[in-house]
C-alpha cells in the first residue's frame, strides 16, 4: 500500500507541476458544496487516472468528486490539495492527503502527505510508526517557556482559540490542516489547535492521513472536549480537533 500512495502522490506532484493554467479558476461545484478550482481537479484527475490504469482495489472518497464507488475492498480518503487558498495565492504551503480506511477514522491504516512544493513524503503505518522520506518521526517533549503551536485564528475562531494562542510561546498556522498535523508529527509545532464554527471545521479528507501520522509519532489528537477524535468517511462529518505531540501540553492548555 505504501507503494501505491507514493506513486499517487508522485502522480499528484508532475500533474501540479506541469499544470500553467489559472490555478483559481473554478470548475464547478465540489461534493463537498465548496468550488472546485483547477488544480484541484488537475490533481483529482492525477490520481483517478492512476488508480483506473493500474486497476488499483480501491473506491475513493474525495472533497470533489464525493465517493467514487470503483468495486473496492477499502477506500482512499484523498485531499487532492489541501490548502488551495495557499496554492491560489502563491504561498508555497499546501499537499496532498491520501489514506486507507474503511468507515471510521479509526480504520485507517495507511496515510501519506506529500508536501508538493518541498517534495517531502510523510508517511505512518498503524501500528508501524510514521516517517519522514523514510526518517523515523517523533514528536516533541513540551516545554512551556520554548512552545510553539498552530493555531487557528480566522473569522470563524471559536473564543477560546484567542486565550490558546495567547498560553504559547510562540504561534503560527499554515492554512493546510495535514501539514499542521505533520508538523505535530515532526516534532516541530507542540500543538495544532482548530476550534472553528461550521461551517469552517475539519473534514475526514483534511485529516485522514495526518491524525494517523500524529499518533504513529507519539502524539495524540483529541476534540476540544478532551475526547479522542473520531470521524466517520464520509464528506458530511466535521470535526474540530486538537493534536499535540506530547500529553502535557494539553495540561498546558487554558
Amino acid at each position: 500500500m505504501k507503494d501505491v500512495l507514493l506513486a499517487l502522490a508522485d502522480a499528484v506532484s508532475r500533474a501540479v507541476a506541469s499544470f500553467g493554467g489559472d490555478a483559481g479558476a473554478v470548475k464547478g461545484m465540489g461534493a463537498d458544496g465548496t468550488p472546485t478550482q483547477a488544480i484541484d481537479q488537475v490533481a483529482e484527475s492525477a490520481v483517478l487516472r492512476y488508480l483506473e490504469d493500474h486497476d488499483v482495489d480501491l473506491n475513493v472518497l474525495s472533497e470533489e468528486a464525493g465517493f467514487v464507488d470503483r468495486g473496492g475492498s477499502r477506500t482512499l480518503v484523498l485531499d487532492p490539495i489541501d490548502g488551495t487558498y495557499n496554492a491560489v495565492r502563491g504561498v508555497p504551503l499546501y499537499a496532498t492527503s491520501l489514506a486507507v480506511g474503511d468507515d471510521r477514522l479509526s480504520t485507517v491504516t495507511h496515510g501519506l502527505v506529500r508536501d508538493l512544493p518541498r517534495g517531502d513524503s510523510y508517511y505512518a503505518e498503524k501500528g508501524r510508526g510514521a516517517f519522514r522520506n523514510d526518517a523515523p518521526l517523533s514528536t516533541r517533549t513540551f516545554r512551556k517557556n520554548d512552545s510553539l503551536f498552530s493555531v487557528y485564528l480566522g473569522v470563524m475562531a471559536e473564543p477560546a482559540s484567542y486565550e490558546v494562542a495567547r498560553s504559547a510561546r510562540r504561534v503560527r498556522n499554515l492554512g493546510a490542516a495535514s501539514l499542521d498535523l505533520c508538523g505535530v508529527a515532526s516534532g516541530g509545532f507542540d500543538a495544532y489547535y482548530m476550534n472553528s464554527r461550521a461551517p469552517a471545521r475539519l473534514r475526514i479528507v483534511d485529516v485522514a492521513a495526518g491524525v494517523l501520522l500524529v499518533r504513529e509519532a507519539g502524539g495524540v489528537v483529541v476534540t476540544p472536549a478532551g475526547e479522542d477524535l473520531e470521524m466517520a468517511i464520509d464528506l458530511k462529518a466535521r470535526a474540530n480537533l486538537v493534536a499535540v505531540g506530547d500529553r502535557a501540553a494539553l495540561e498546558a492548555l487554558p
